[in-house]
């Protein structure tokens, strides 16, 4: 798939991703755990298919392989860490067996995702300190799995929920030594406290993520170790200063996302992609409960997609539905 000469194109024509890959298989009732979606790759390898395979069929352009959370720091939770490159492996082989399921080889291309994302304590929105890597492992981490992914033939590397300077510096250089397309998706929201836009922060969103009993949890909620609260424009400028082909906005809520795409148009001029969430976490019941209806979700991604954004999928809590209402929208 060329999706760089269809990205400097002059007709700026929309390139279609997926939607929320681990929120779907989740409820399809794929195997999770406090590496998220990974195990899913080794477990529940039909419900993975299955999730492509109705993205694939609601328009999807590129889908993305089930490797969100498979770095080796994040498998080491699960006791796995030694097998990180099967994981990926398998990952990337789903994918393209869903492709080649619904008879669209050559016709759809197969994104490797990597993240900032870290490995939860038991019923905890924390990562858990026992599996935090030094800042040296986490790069080495990083470079692995960026190419296990190159090598088992990834069109692009899309880098998602990214939230901050230093972790986001390092995934996107390993992944730039792959000589991939690298695609940065960064994670926002309007701070509570002031109204910037910043790298997103359970402590500081405006628009609560997680439905829980703070009486029940030891510690505030946190994407990753550091928490720190940084603005967005600052997040933009360090990591634009590196290179990186694509920019945009994932993992971040429709409410949150018209700021921050702003704020990657002040300070990027490339191709810019959007795909947002749509679903809080209950921590008692263990679901997620999602806020937009298929036409809601359409309606308001339209509001914000221009020309510049040329890439356009869903986060937690997509489904095909919403995405194939949505697409529907450009065909």
């Amino acid at each position: 798939m060329h999706f760089k000469e269809k990205l400097k194109s002059k007709s700026k024509s929309k390139i279609f991703l997926d939607g929320g890959n681990g929120s779907e298989i989740a409820k399809l009732g794929g195997k999770m755990s406090s590496a998220f979606s990974a195990l899913a790759s080794i477990i529940s390898q039909d419900i993975v298919i299955k999730v492509h395979e109705k993205f694939i069929d609601a328009g999807s352009d590129l889908i993305t392989a089930n490797t969100f959370s498979s770095t080796r720091h994040n498998l080491e939770s699960i006791n796995r860490g030694a097998e990180t490159k099967e994981f990926i492996i398998q990952s990337v082989k789903l994918a393209r067996q869903a492709i080649k399921n619904k008879g669209k080889e050559n016709k759809i291309g197969v994104a490797g995702s990597l993240s900032n994302f870290f490995s939860l304590k038991e019923n905890e929105f924390v990562p858990n300190p026992k599996y935090i890597p030094s800042f040296k492992q986490e790069e080495q981490n990083y470079k692995e799995a960026a190419k296990i992914l190159k090598e088992e033939g990834a069109d692009i590397l899309i880098l998602e929920m990214l939230l901050d300077i230093d972790h986001a510096k390092i995934l996107l250089n390993a992944a730039l030594e792959t000589e991939l397309p690298v695609w940065v998706g960064l994670s926002c929201c309007i701070s509570k406290f002031d109204n910037s836009v910043i790298g997103r922060n359970f402590s500081a969103e405006k628009e609560n993520s997680l439905i829980y009993d703070e009486t029940k949890y030891e510690e505030q909620p946190k994407f990753i170790p550091d928490d720190k609260i940084i603005l967005l424009n600052d997040i933009v400028k360090s990591l634009t200063s590196m290179g990186g082909d694509v920019y945009g906005i994932m993992h971040t809520w429709l409410v949150d996302s018209f700021d921050g795409l702003n704020v990657i148009k002040n300070n990027w001029n490339g191709p810019m992609m959007f795909y947002p969430e749509i679903h809080k976490f209950d921590t008692k019941s263990h679901k997620a409960i999602v806020t937009s209806t298929e036409e809601e979700f359409a309606n308001e991604c339209e509001k914000l997609i221009d020309k510049q954004i040329q890439i356009i999928g869903g986060c937690c809590g997509v489904t095909d539905k919403h995405l194939k209402s949505l697409i529907e929208r450009y065909s």
